[in-house]
Order: C-alpha cells, then structure tokens, then sequence
C-alpha cells in the first residue's frame, strides 16, 4: 500500500511540475500588469500547495510517529515531522518564483498601482490549551473543561494576498504541532462504562481526578485559509484588524487507545487519526512597511476544532474539542512585483 501511495505521489509531483513550468511562459507579445500576473500567480500557489502541501504532510506525520513508535524523543520526532511538508513547501517556492522573474522581464503596463501583492513567511509561538473537552461512549459521556498544552516547535507557514490602502487579503497556509502535557485533569463522568476485568458495565462517580501523561495526545494541523483584514490610521506603523477562517487537516496521534483505557499501546500507535474539520481566528496586526518589503506583528485568538473516534471495543468513543490558542506571529514580507 505505502509503495502504491508513493508512485501516486511521485505522479502527482510530476504533473503539478509540468503545469507549473507551463504556467511560468508569458506572451511577450501581451501587455501584463501587476494584478493581472498576480490572479495567475496566485492559481497556481493555492493549487500547488493544496496538493503538495497535503501529501508532504501525511508523510511527515508518518515519519514523526514512527520515530516516536522506535523510542525517539518528541523533539526529534517533530524535526522529522517538519521536513516533509517544508520540503514540498520550498519545492513550490522556488518554482513559482519562475513566473515572478518572467513577469518582471515583460511589457508592462505603466499604469500606477498603488497596491502591494505580496508573498511572506511567518513563525507563531503560542499559548494554547485544549477547551471543551468531550468523550460520547455508547452508554456514557465525559468532559473535561481545560487540558493544558504545549508546542516543540511554535507554526510556520506563509501567507500571499493584496494590500491596498484601505483593506487586505491573502491565503495562508500553516503547519502548527501540539501536545497535552503532564497533569492531573478532572473527568465530569454521567452514564455507565464498560468495565474489562468484570465484564460488564458499571457506573462511574460523577467527577474523577486522572494522572495524564506528557503527550497523551500529539496533534498536528495543516492549516489552509483566507484572510481579511481593515486598515487603521497610521502612526509610524500601519495597524489593522480582521479575522481569518479556513481548513485544518488534523493528525490525532497517541499510543492510549482514549480517555477511557489509559493503557499504553507499546509499539504501536492505538490512537492514529486523519481528519478534516474547521478553524478560524480574529486578528490585530501591526505593519511596517518600507518600499519593497514589509515586517508585521499579529495577535490571534485562535480556534481549532478536533473530532475524532478513539479507543476499541465497548470502550470506542467520539471525542471532541477546541485547541484554543493566542498566537504571537511574526513575519516578514516581500512586494512580488518590484
């Protein structure tokens, strides 16, 4: 099957690289302005990096895990992660600036565009905890109100739009990794569960006190989404606010097979889970802005929505909850056209 799954990609690869290196021929003969080469520019981004974006980061998330699976510390686990998904990042990158160069080469029109189409990359340390935390078994329900979390690496990822004097826009992708840490959290059980050693269901106290170990849940997100934010009035810097809603594609990794067996699975992942589902986030920026690149600052209540299926047997369950965040992102940016 991974053999299977590998010659797909490689095909795949290599269709997106001829379409990309097709994209890259301009007319000579035609004249081009920025926002022109841009919406073409901006195609071929969004569709690149939905393919490859996706592919590079199942396989990290494999890699990642399997590291943990032989022993591995989660730091390295999470480098190994990494490498995948910047690889195919870095890939598109390169030849998607190809069709930049060619634009700058051609005739263009002299017409003032006062707007910046822009590519940036950005980091984004972060606060996070999980929210809201709720497990439906066949006869039985719990929540948790806060489960703390952390981070071996804060997100990256970029970002590509228009910015004009009054408003912007752009497409970001994000590749963000978090676990639950060391803790005691407190179950509000209601209903019956099912009990191994008895064979049989029995009922559960109303609250419980439960030892968590250090990345009981490892998550990680592929985040695909639109911005869209209004200008404030400048004072040295350029302040805006907006918010942003998008795609996350989310990994839910753990060898406990759920909340309700907290029996280490050794050698093996009881908890391996690919889902899509929804997050968004409300955004307060600062830009500084010099003649063809910029530096920004954004403060981000985050939301990210979780819903998977966990453990085995009569103690199967569906979980969910909001990885709730407040991120720092810091990024740099460059005007694509000049």
């Amino acid at each position: 099957m991974k053999s299977v799954t590998f010659i797909y990609l490689l095909l795949s690869v290599s269709f997106c690289y001829e379409a990309l290196n097709d994209s890259t021929e301009i007319n000579n003969k035609e004249v081009y302005n920025a926002e022109k080469a841009y919406k073409t520019y901006l195609q071929n981004n969004i569709i690149s990096n939905l393919i490859f974006g996706h592919y590079g980061f199942m396989y990290g998330v494999g890699i990642g895990g399997n590291s943990i699976l032989a022993g591995d510390k989660p730091f390295k686990a999470n480098t190994l992660w990494l490498i995948t998904p910047i690889f195919a990042g870095t890939f598109i990158n390169l030849t998607t600036n190809d069709y930049i160069k060619n634009f700058l080469k051609v005739k263009q029109n002299k017409k003032i565009n006062k707007n910046i189409y822009f590519k940036s990359f950005f980091i984004g340390p972060d606060i996070s905890s999980i929210n809201r935390f709720k497990a439906e078994g066949d006869l039985w329900t719990a929540e948790v109100i806060k489960t703390n979390t952390s981070f071996d690496y804060p997100t990256i990822g970029f970002r590509t739009g228009k910015i004009s004097k009054k408003y912007g826009y752009d497409f970001e992708m994000a590749l963000l990794a978090h676990h639950t840490t060391k803790q005691k959290v407190y179950y509000n059980f209601n209903g019956q569960i099912f009990n191994e050693e008895a064979n049989s269901y029995v009922e559960l106290p109303s609250t419980m006190e439960v030892d968590l170990p250090s990345h009981f849940l490892m998550l990680h997100s592929l985040y695909s989404g639109l911005n869209i934010y209004f200008n404030l009035p400048e004072f040295g810097f350029r302040p805006y606010i907006g918010f942003g809603a998008g795609l996350l594609f989310n990994s839910i990794q753990s060898q406990y097979s759920g909340p309700a067996n907290l029996v280490q699975s050794k050698n093996n992942f009881a908890l391996d889970n690919l889902s899509f589902n929804l997050g968004y986030h409300l955004i307060t920026g600062f830009r500084y802005v010099k003649s063809n690149s910029f530096y920004y600052l954004e403060l981000r209540p985050t939301f990210h929505n979780f819903e998977y299926n966990s453990g085995s047997g009569k103690l199967s369950e569906v979980d969910r909850f909001v990885l709730q965040s407040f991120q720092f992102q810091i990024g740099i940016g460059k005007n694509l056209f000049k």
